[in-house]
């Protein structure tokens, strides 16, 4: 069995033990829980990882709405500004690595998703004073995000200019 699940890309931990020592069975027990509690912290802070990435994409998504607003609105300069902000932000985490392809989609359609709202909000004359703080909250967590997250855009400045040139 153990050949065989090890052929599917599987890892393989075994625990010798007599279990009728008591000794071998605490061995097994203490095993058994550091185990699950290494699982556990790990499951824990990829999670809150994706969250991070999530609440970023939100962000950008949100002020890249906000400057689509001020484009429609005849400020070009102020939407290539908004759009620069918000996708250095949330790339300079793309970019740090780690994430599943997947997490990226959902973060993506989370960005997508905040972008038409902002411009719903606009376009039904529904963008109050709440929707303008969730803004300007925005524009400072992607601010913070652009300090913290510094070396990773500098180290992937030809990623980023890539993207900017072919999208």
């Amino acid at each position: 069995l153990k050949k065989k699940l090890q052929n599917y890309g599987s890892k393989i931990y075994l625990v010798k033990g007599n279990l009728s020592k008591e000794k071998d069975v605490m061995k097994i027990i203490k095993f058994v829980s550091t185990f699950f509690f290494v699982l556990s912290f790990l499951s824990s802070f990829a999670k809150a990882q994706t969250e991070r990435l999530d609440n970023l994409a939100a962000c950008a998504g949100v002020v890249i709405g906000n400057g689509a607003v001020d484009f429609y609105l005849g400020d070009e300069q102020s939407f290539d500004v908004a759009a620069n902000i918000a996708y250095s932000a949330y790339l300079s985490e793309v970019f740090s690595g780690g994430y599943q392809q997947n997490d990226l989609q959902v973060a993506d359609q989370i960005l997508g998703g905040n972008v038409d709202k902002i411009i719903v909000a606009h376009n039904s004359e529904n963008f109050t004073a709440e929707v303008y703080e969730e803004v300007v909250g925005c524009y400072r967590a992607l601010a913070k995000q652009l300090m913290e997250g510094a070396e990773t855009i500098i180290n992937n400045q030809s990623k980023w200019n890539e993207l900017k040139n072919t999208s």
